[in-house]
């Protein structure tokens, strides 16, 4: 598969960095400039026409995750959608979480007073299943808030087996699937998770301003909706009313909605739909294996995971400042905490590959 020609910023950079941002393909950009041009043209006529667009970006978020589109919320971010998660599960008090996960996923147990505990990784940035069931069972855990793939490390949790652990420990599992939703299949009618959220502008390569929310179906019978707006009770509402109001996903889209991110959400998981989840999986393992077996000596891979636990993301030792040579080059990678972090999509090459580890050689 080669589909560079489809993401203007191939044909000038050597882009191995979609852990942190990905990249726009011509045809998305074109409906983000088409929406905004019928916008300054056309004001509310056709902002009040994209209001049917709503349930068919749901619809083809849902398929893409194996969900149904009544579980799905549209959202801004991922911050916001945890903060929203985190204000529904109050009832919950005692949260696992990993040391050294992603800030915006930590941060909303502690704000809002919530009982903290942590489980570290390894030295080598992997965290075994059984090191969590066991703090789960020792803390008497009500909810496990993980990313799927950690940013720092690329080590990716089984979510399946996680979420067998979460049932029969009746823990609630909440999931950030931003640096795997796009990249690596997720279905949740065969995989047991609670809450899945995602940012759309990495691996989904939806630009920013958008992503999806999951919420099960069994829990929303327990929820009550922590924030609502005209959308939700209309212009003339009775304040004794709200408690009635019952939670779905979509009472957590308030606020008028950002249609030209959201339609450019739909226009790529269409393209990505079209590639196909698995295809995508397997070229960017390939790209994976063939970084780790080019690497020059001057460069020690961090990221040495088996088949289960690897991702499209791999980290690496290379020399003090490697990010910013390598930049001069035209190579966009990013660094992280344990190493200069690579991360190739289904748009990248054997030949991108290559040009990194010949430049890694030189550095």
């Amino acid at each position: 598969m080669n589909y560079h020609e489809p993401y203007p910023a191939l044909q000038q950079l050597t882009y191995l960095n979609t852990a942190s941002c990905g990249l726009l393909s011509t045809k998305t950009q074109q409906v983000i400039q088409q929406a905004t041009q019928q916008y300054a043209q056309q004001g509310s006529v056709v902002r009040d026409a994209w209001y049917s667009e709503l349930n068919a970006i749901r619809q083809i978020s849902a398929e893409f995750i194996g969900a149904n589109p009544s579980e799905i919320a549209l959202i801004g971010n991922f911050t916001n959608g945890i903060y929203q998660v985190a204000q529904l599960l109050q009832n919950y008090r005692r949260v696992l979480v990993v040391a050294d996960d992603y800030p915006s996923l930590l941060l909303p147990w502690h704000l809002l007073g919530f009982e903290v505990f942590t489980v570290a990784a390894l030295s080598d940035g992997s965290i075994p299943v059984e090191t969590i069931e066991q703090s789960i069972r020792q803390h008497n855990i009500e909810i496990l808030a993980v990313s799927h793939v950690q940013y720092s490390s690329g080590f990716r949790l089984p979510l399946n087996e996680l979420g067998q652990v979460c049932r029969s420990t009746n823990t609630k599992l909440i999931v950030d699937a931003t640096q795997s939703l796009g990249v690596i299949p997720i279905d949740l009618y065969q995989t047991p998770v609670d809450v899945l959220i995602s940012s759309g502008y990495k691996w989904l390569t939806a630009g920013l301003g958008n992503g999806l929310l999951y919420i099960r179906q069994e829990l929303h019978a327990e929820l009550r909706p922590k924030l609502l707006g005209f959308g939700a009770v209309g212009s003339s509402f009775s304040a004794q009313a709200i408690d009635n109001i019952p939670f779905t996903p979509e009472t957590l889209e308030a606020g008028h909605y950002n249609f030209f991110s959201l339609l450019a959400l739909k226009q790529a998981i269409e393209e990505l739909q079209e590639v196909r989840i698995n295809r995508i999986f397997e070229k960017v393992m390939q790209l994976r294996y063939q970084l780790i077996e080019s690497l020059p000596n001057s460069a020690q891979l961090v990221s040495d995971y088996d088949n289960k636990n690897s991702s499209s993301i791999v980290v690496i030792r290379a020399p003090e400042g490697a990010e910013e040579q390598l930049k001069t080059q035209g190579i966009i990678t990013s660094t992280r905490p344990k190493g200069l972090r690579v991360s190739p999509h289904f748009y990248n090459s054997g030949a991108d590959i290559q040009q990194l580890c010949s430049a890694l050689a030189t550095l």
